[in-house]
């Protein structure tokens, strides 16, 4: 029996979900404000009280993750799967809709794509930003313009950045609608998108004022080397990069358009390739000016395999997405830190790039070490509370980035005699020592608390634990 296009999609979709399921189950994640969501969302729950995780804030996902608030980890990570999921199921209908044969391929690449695979598994925003942007812009091609602007308004609603995409978005409506059809299309987009999310960010303003409109920036952007590697083989492995690259000059090369997308059966290839172009060159942008983590790269990954269905051969996009795949599980440059880092297999090979110990491992991918590291994160915070467990006297203790993962796991058996902080003040630790505070600090965090505050004094006043 001949499955159908609406067949295969379903079965494609349930794949996609399966495929992440077995990860689900290793904490929240393996950053810091993955860990800070599951705090923040118990103070929202229990106080009625709205507070960001981190500024800018993300009320949509925070607000919604306090219906879930004591449900733990899976829970959180389960509903991060099945909005991730939604997306890229999203993403494959859009090209089908635009009738591109390349629609099955391409959303397993997208899906495949290491840093989108890692972030479909854990409680971070980054695939709810980018999943709603997706179903804004399937809404544009089914003509539902209020539908599309509350979309990006909850994208907006989850990682404020998600804002940019309105403007190619704009500009793929101006080039779909007719004169007489352009400029109501174009203010129902705009305004929906404007009310929406002012409601959206009602709690923000209502707490925070103007002010919520900024981030943390403590430490300084690191050197190039670090950044290059976060935006191209932190996310999309080493096997990944090369083959994007490959498949990129491959796509410049070529004189003619392998595929035609249709709209109202007009051939719109060109604009559709331009909306995608304008959306990867701005979240490159972005990510250049603030190069903090290889997941500000999600953003633009769909529209990066949108126009490889458009310009490559079904073999040649086959093919990209069997490099995606191996890239998660093999030939891995990954941070080699017993800590924080992620394991190493005996056939890695350690080197120092950038003053940072990395760990070539040929049995290891970009989301088989980020599994890794989360467990390694988990254990490393969980002997942390059994050495302060035994401790009698007033202590205080300089957690850093591990203050998340111990505040939640230290929930309901705390020792009264321990106080776990963030960084930390020289005049606050100065009180601290004066009042016969025992002060210890964290691997590392000694470092990054002189660094915080731009002064040494740490070692002063505390010891490693």
């Amino acid at each position: 029996m001949k499955v159908t296009e609406r067949q295969l999609w379903w079965i494609a979709v349930i794949l996609i979900a399966f495929s992440r399921l077995p990860f689900i189950f290793y904490g929240y994640g393996s950053e810091e404000d993955a860990w800070a969501l599951p705090l923040v969302t118990e103070r929202i729950a229990s106080t009625h009280q709205y507070e960001v995780s981190r500024l800018p804030g993300h009320p949509f996902q925070e607000l919604a993750y306090t219906l879930i608030w004591n449900k733990g980890p899976v829970v959180y990570n389960l509903l991060t799967l099945l909005i991730s999921t939604a997306g890229i199921g999203t993403f494959m209908l859009t090209l089908i809709h635009l009738q591109n044969k390349n629609w099955l391929f391409a959303g397993i690449a997208l899906a495949a794509t290491p840093i989108v695979f890692i972030n479909s598994t854990n409680d971070m925003d980054y695939m709810w930003a980018m999943s709603f942007m997706l179903m804004s812009l399937y809404a544009i091609f089914k003509d539902k313009f209020l539908l599309a602007g509350i979309f990006i308004a909850i994208a907006i609603g989850c990682r404020i950045t998600s804002g940019a995409i309105a403007l190619p978005y704009l500009y793929l409506i101006y080039q779909l609608k007719k004169d007489e059809q352009r400029m109501k299309s174009i203010i129902q987009f705009c305004v929906t998108i404007g009310i929406s999310t002012l409601i959206i960010f009602t709690p923000v303003f209502k707490n925070y004022g103007i002010s919520f409109f900024t981030y943390y920036e403590h430490f300084p952007i690191p050197e190039f080397t670090k950044n290059f590697y976060k935006g191209s083989v932190g996310a999309f492995g080493t096997i990944g990069f090369i083959s994007i690259a490959y498949y990129l000059f491959i796509a410049l090369r070529r004189k003619k358009i392998i595929q035609h997308t249709l709209y109202n059966n007009v051939i719109i290839t060109k604009e559709v390739l331009i909306m995608c172009s304008a959306g990867i060159i701005l979240y490159l942008t972005a990510f250049v000016k603030l190069p903090l983590k290889s997941a500000f790269i999600i953003p633009l990954t769909p529209y990066i395999w949108m126009s490889g269905a458009l310009l490559l051969k079904k073999n040649e996009l086959r093919n990209a997405a069997s490099t995606m795949l191996l890239s998660c599980f093999i030939l891995g440059i990954n941070l080699a830190d017993p800590l924080r880092g992620s394991s190493v297999s005996k056939w890695s090979i350690e080197i120092e790039i950038a003053g940072t110990k990395v760990a070539i491992d040929p049995l290891s991918g970009i989301f088989s070490g980020d599994i890794s590291k989360r467990i390694q994160r988990t254990e490393y915070a969980k002997s942390v509370l059994l050495k302060t467990d035994t401790l009698r006297s007033k202590t205080y203790v300089i957690a850093g980035w591990w203050l998340a993962d111990i505040l939640v796991l230290e929930r309901g058996k705390e020792n009264n005699n321990v106080t776990f902080g963030y960084y930390t003040t020289e005049d606050s630790l100065k009180k601290m020592a004066d009042h016969n505070y025992q002060i210890y600090y964290l691997p590392q965090q000694e470092d990054f608390n002189d660094l915080r505050f731009k002064s040494v004094f740490t070692k002063q006043y505390s010891k490693p634990l």
